[in-house]
């Protein structure tokens, strides 16, 4: 009797993606001395995300290594200003993770509501979702959900507070993300 219940029960529909690597390039921009915008990226990241798009939940699990920090010509290096205020060597990492999904009507994520962690400070951050899709991968054949990220966070809620006015408080984050399905 067990097992023909345990048989009947429906299937589990959440699945598990890895994002891949080479397409989850993290980028963030401020403004320079009240002038320009100047922006970066981030060469390392990886996360899993778990979706189901019919129940409408989920999880994220991003994670960015600091030390590869890339913002042009000579900011590669322990002593460049982006490495002081990221305080590479102290926190090698910055991580969002997420269990409040939000979904339209159509079953494709919008937001994300979860929590950020920054100079190991751990604060509530909304990541807002556009172009999300899933579909099979032309190239590969492998099925994936991609989508673009952005948030703007305060970075002296986070106790980045050097350089400001002359580098912006407000600084946007832009995720391009694909993720293949496990």
């Amino acid at each position: 009797m067990t097992a023909a219940l345990l048989l009947a029960a429906p299937a589990l529909a959440a699945d598990s993606y890895t994002m891949d690597a080479a397409h989850c390039i993290p980028e963030f921009e401020f403004t320079h001395l009240g002038m320009t915008t100047q922006t970066g990226r981030f060469d390392k990241a990886h996360g899993k995300v778990i979706l189901d798009r019919e129940a409408h939940t989920g999880s994220i699990d991003f994670e960015v290594e600091t030390a590869s920090l890339n913002m042009g010509f000579g900011t590669e290096t322990p002593d460049s200003p982006g490495y002081r205020l990221l305080e590479v060597m102290k926190f090698p990492t910055i991580r969002f993770r997420s269990n409040n999904l939000f979904f339209d009507d159509r079953n494709n994520v919008i937001a994300a509501a979860g929590k950020l962690t920054l100079l190991g400070v751990t604060k509530p951050v909304t990541v807002w979702v556009s172009r999300f899709k899933c579909a099979v991968n032309p190239m590969n054949k492998k099925m994936m959900c991609a989508a673009n990220i952005t948030a703007t966070v305060k970075r002296s809620e986070f106790g980045m507070r050097e350089f400001i006015p002359a580098i912006s408080d407000d600084v946007k984050i832009s995720v391009p993300v694909e993720a293949y399905k496990d």
